[in-house]
C-alpha cells in the first residue's frame, strides 16, 4: 500500500463522517480559502549571533526568562554562511517562530571576516507570523551593521505590537509568499498528489533543503493549506534540525523541512516520506511510485492552471490550486458519508465522478481504516493488481 498502518496512531479517536452535501464538479474558478483563529500577540523577540569560539548563541532576548532552547540552531541554519540573507520559520516549545538572517562581510580577525545575525519573534500560531517578516529583515540588517544597537527598538516593537492587537482573529491559511503553491506544483509535478495522500493519512513528511530555507518553509505552508480539512488536519512544524531527532521519532504526524541530510539515513525512525528534489522516497529510501489516478489528476490540474496562467495573477493561481485539492478532499469525504448511509462498500465506479481511479483503492483502504469508517473497499480486478503493487 501507499502507506501502511501505524501502531502509534491506534489510540486516536475515530472521526465522525461529514454531513452529506450535493457535490459540484471541479471548476477553474475554485478558490476556497481556509481561515484559522490566531492569537496575534508575540511571546518573545530575540537576536541570535554566530560566535567564532562558541558557535551559534542567543545574543539577546525579551522577555529575558522566555525559554528559547534550541532556537539558535533554527534561526541560523547549518549552511547559512553560504547565503547573504534568509527567512526561516520553525516550531519552538509548542509555539512558532520566524527569524530573518543576515550576513555582512567585515574586515576583522575576531569575526573571521563575516558577521552573522538573526532576529526573530515567537508567537502562538504560524499564520500570524508573515506580517512581521519585513520588520524582522530591517532589524537583522541593523544588527549586522551596528551590533547591539537594536535592543531598545526591539523591545518597543514587541510591546507596541502586543498593546495594539486585540484577541484572536481569523487569518487566512496560506504560504507567506505569493507564487509558492504554483512553484511547488512545478517542482514536484505529479508527486504533489503522492504528498497530498500522505498528509491526508497524517503521515510524517520531511523535505530536504539547503539555505536559503525560506522557499522550503513556504512549501511546508503550501502543503498544509492543500491538505487542510476539518476531518484530518496536517501538522506543519517547518524547519527542523538534527538536534530534534528524538522529538521527530515521537511525532505521529508532521510536515517539515531540514538542511541536515543525516536525517535521510534514519528512514522509518524519523519519516514516512522524504522529498529530495522531485523524488519522494519512503522510509526504506525507495522511490514511491505514482498511480494512474495521480497521473490523471495531475494532467487535469495542469490543464486548468495552464488555461488560467496569464489571465489571472499569481495569488489567484495559488488559491485555485489550493481550491482544487480542497474540493477533491471534500468530495472524497462526502463519498464516504454517502456510503456510510448506504452500501458501505467502495467500488471503482464510486470514485470515478470525483477523479479517483481504481489504482487509488489501496490508498482509500488505508484512509478508511485510519478514520475508522465501517466501509468495505473492493479489491481491484486482476488486470489492476500491478498498479496496486507499485504502492505497497
Amino acid at each position: 500500500m501507499l502507506c501502511g498502518d501505524d501502531p502509534r496512531d491506534d489510540t486516536e479517536p475515530l472521526l465522525q463522517p461529514p454531513e452529506v452535501e450535493i457535490r459540484s464538479p471541479v471548476k477553474p474558478d475554485v478558490a476556497d480559502v481556509h481561515y484559522v483563529h490566531c492569537d496575534p500577540k508575540l511571546c518573545a523577540i530575540f537576536v541570535v549571533a554566530f560566535d567564532t569560539r562558541e558557535g551559534n548563541v542567543i545574543e539577546w532576548c525579551y522577555p529575558d526568562d522566555y525559554d528559547l532552547t534550541g532556537v539558535e540552531f533554527k534561526a541560523m541554519p547549518s549552511g547559512a554562511h553560504n547565503v547573504q540573507h534568509d527567512v526561516v520559520v520553525f516550531e519552538v516549545n509548542g509555539n512558532f517562530g520566524m527569524a530573518a538572517f543576515m550576513m555582512k562581510q567585515v574586515e576583522n580577525t575576531a569575526e573571521r571576516g563575516a558577521r552573522m545575525k538573526s532576529v526573530g519573534v515567537v508567537t502562538r500560531n504560524y499564520p500570524s507570523l508573515p506580517p512581521h517578516e519585513e520588520r524582522l529583515v530591517e532589524f537583522a540588517q541593523q544588527c549586522v551593521e551596528f551590533p547591539g544597537s537594536a535592543y531598545t527598538e526591539l523591545i518597543q516593537y514587541f510591546v507596541g505590537h502586543n498593546e495594539s492587537c486585540g484577541g484572536a482573529m481569523p487569518v487566512e491559511l496560506k504560504p507567506p509568499t505569493v507564487g509558492t503553491v504554483y512553484d511547488l506544483l512545478k517542482s514536484q509535478g505529479v508527486n504533489i498528489f503522492v504528498l497530498w495522500k500522505f498528509l491526508l493519512l497524517k503521515k510524517r513528511v520531511l523535505l530536504q533543503c539547503t539555505p536559503p530555507i525560506s522557499r522550503q518553509c513556504g512549501y511546508v505552508a503550501a502543503l498544509a493549506a492543500m491538505s487542510y480539512t476539518q476531518y484530518t488536519e496536517s501538522q506543519p512544524i517547518f524547519f527542523v534540525t538534527v538536534n530534534e531527532m528524538t522529538d521527530l521519532q515521537l511525532r505521529p504526524s508532521y510536515i517539515a523541512c531540514s538542511a541536515d541530510s543525516i536525517l535521510r539515513t534514519k528512514g522509518n525512525l524519523v519519516y514516512d516520506a522524504y522529498v529530495t528534489g522531485s523524488s519522494v522516497l519512503n522510509g526504506n529510501d525507495e522511490v514511491i511510485a505514482v498511480t494512474r489516478g495521480d497521473i490523471t489528476r495531475f494532467t487535469h490540474l495542469s490543464e486548468m492552471v495552464d488555461a488560467q496562467y496569464g489571465r489571472r495573477n499569481t495569488s489567484e493561481i495559488d488559491r485555485m490550486i489550493i481550491g482544487y485539492f480542497t474540493q477533491l478532499t471534500e468530495d472524497l469525504f462526502l463519498t464516504f458519508s454517502e456510503l456510510m448511509g448506504g452500501s458501505r462498500r467502495v467500488q471503482s465506479q464510486d470514485l470515478k465522478d470525483i477523479r479517483f481511479h481504481s489504482s487509488d483503492l489501496p490508498f482509500i483502504q488505508t484512509l478508511v481504516d485510519k478514520l475508522g469508517y465501517d466501509i468495505e473497499v473492493s479489491r481491484p480486478g486482476c488486470c489492476e493488481e500491478y498498479l496496486h503493487s507499485v504502492v505497497q
